[in-house]
């Protein structure tokens, strides 16, 4: 069975992830388009530079093009937020991206997108599954066939791209010498990255790792504080203001301060909020996903705003800022976007926002940091974490089990997560991975000592109610 989770279908390549399964997704998009009428609106198939993405993206225009659907395929390997921006430019109705954005290489994947470039939202996947799981029959019209037909065109958006970005950018900050250091770990965050900085004229914008590896280095295209923290010495050895690393298809951000200290996700979305809104003047609310820091709720009621909480997945964090026209939305694991952009998380566009705001608060990075969690009278401590378990029915379990052993004074279950509330706003998240027999672990307490016990008593709850449940 092939199921669409938070950031669409992933898959083992030759395993579940092969030219079959990939043609059925296509066929089920065809089918799709062809019952609502889609067929005068273009689809934009992009992909990243995952072993074939390429040849991945090309099966996928070919059964759509049999349907008589136009397809507009990238005349190269682009990031995902290119095509979310190409779908949202061209007001088109559906968009494809082939890429497992962070996951090991062993990994490839198929994202699609609905109107104005919006991840598509569970009514739709879960059609799309119903329809993709029924197809009897795939029809396919070579490549070279489509393109005599005129079915199938090459296309490039990345100019467009490039400059809507710059259009949201403070030109203050051309002609700068702020010393960057960008990892690109294999990926497509250099492909418009490189562009905006010669446009702006960064003079000291270096790039690592900006070369084709389908196999990232043997070491997950995610950058992770652990990931990252293989730049510390690069930065601090040479004088380096910042250093930042994308994930694969560039939809997540990574930060290391000027002494190659992390800057988790949640300190990333809460300085730029404070930035945009102290120091650029902008006003409105902020999203943000159920296991993101409490530092953004704190400083969004500092300011006079209100931050929205939604369930994980970007769709929701989209939707969110699309239903309340927040200024700003993000989560936990890296993405975020701000209003009037596209409605999905960028790393280009974010690593950009980044460097407009150090240049223009023109402090070290760890004192902006400082600086917004003092603002908020921020006092706690998040941390992540992962546990295996052997039977995913555990999540059902756990939502009849409460939380009175672990002390919580109200307990939230909703869809893949359970949330614990204690105490002074302190708070701690279950959540079922939608692909894999894991749970994702967020804590947030007053300490890291409590904190790091609190990660550890929620292993052994799982464990226990695993063994319970596989009894």
């Amino acid at each position: 069975m092939i199921k669409f989770g938070t950031g669409g279908f992933r898959g083992v390549i030759a395993d579940d992830f092969t030219k079959e399964n990939v043609q059925k997704i296509a066929q089920g998009l065809t089918d799709i388009a062809l019952k609502y009428g889609w067929r005068k609106k273009p689809i934009v198939i992009g992909y990243d530079f995952r072993f074939m993405s390429d040849r991945f993206a090309e099966w996928t225009a070919e059964v759509l093009a049999a349907g008589g659907i136009n397809v507009l395929l990238t005349d190269s390997a682009v990031s995902t937020p290119v095509v979310m921006s190409a779908t949202k430019e061209l007001n088109n109705e559906l968009g494809v991206m082939i890429t497992a954005s962070h996951n090991p290489y062993v990994f490839n994947g198929v994202k699609v997108f609905r109107k104005n470039g919006m991840d598509a939202d569970v009514e739709f996947t879960d059609e799309l599954e119903k329809v993709i799981n029924s197809v009897s029959a795939v029809n396919v019209l070579p490549l070279a066939d489509a393109k005599k037909k005129g079915l199938v065109k090459e296309y490039s958006h990345l100019e467009k791209y490039v400059e809507n970005i710059i259009s949201f950018i403070d030109p203050k900050i051309k002609n700068n010498d702020a010393k960057i250091l960008f990892d690109d770990m294999f990926g497509t965050g250099r492909i418009g990255l490189k562009k905006i900085a010669e446009r702006l004229n960064l003079k000291r914008f270096d790039v690592i790792n900006d070369n084709r590896d389908a196999f990232f280095g043997f070491v997950a295209p995610n950058p992770t504080e652990e990931n990252m923290a293989r730049l510390k010495s690069a930065v601090t050895e040479n004088g380096y203001d910042f250093a930042m690393a994308t994930d694969c298809d560039a939809d997540r951000l990574g930060v290391l301060d000027e002494n190659g200290n992390p800057v988790s996700s949640n300190e990333i979305l809460a300085c730029l909020y404070y930035y945009l809104v102290r120091y650029r003047g902008m006003k409105g609310e902020a999203v943000k996903n159920c296991s993101t820091s409490l530092l953004l709720d704190m400083l969004a009621e500092k300011m006079g705003f209100k931050c929205h909480e939604v369930d994980v997945g970007f769709k929701n964090v989209s939707a969110k800022i699309k239903e309340t026209d927040a200024l700003i939305g993000g989560e936990s694991s890296g993405g975020l976007t701000v209003r009037n952009y596209i409605f999905g998380k960028d790393s280009t566009f974010s690593a950009t926002l980044f460097t407009e705001m150090r240049i223009v608060m023109n402090k070290p990075v760890s004192a902006i940091v400082k600086e917004v969690e003092d603002f908020a009278g921020y006092n706690y401590c998040w941390h992540e974490s992962d546990c295996e378990v052997s039977d995913m029915n555990v999540l059902e379990k756990l939502k009849s089990d409460g939380g009175d052993d672990l002390g919580a004074k109200r307990v939230h279950a909703f869809n893949n997560n359970v949330k614990y509330y204690f105490d002074d706003g302190c708070w701690a998240l279950l959540r079922a991975s939608g692909t894999e027999p894991i749970f994702r672990i967020a804590v947030e307490m007053r300490s890291e000592k409590d904190t790091l016990r609190m990660v550890e008593t929620l292993k052994k709850k799982l464990k226990r109610v695993d063994v319970r449940t596989t009894d």
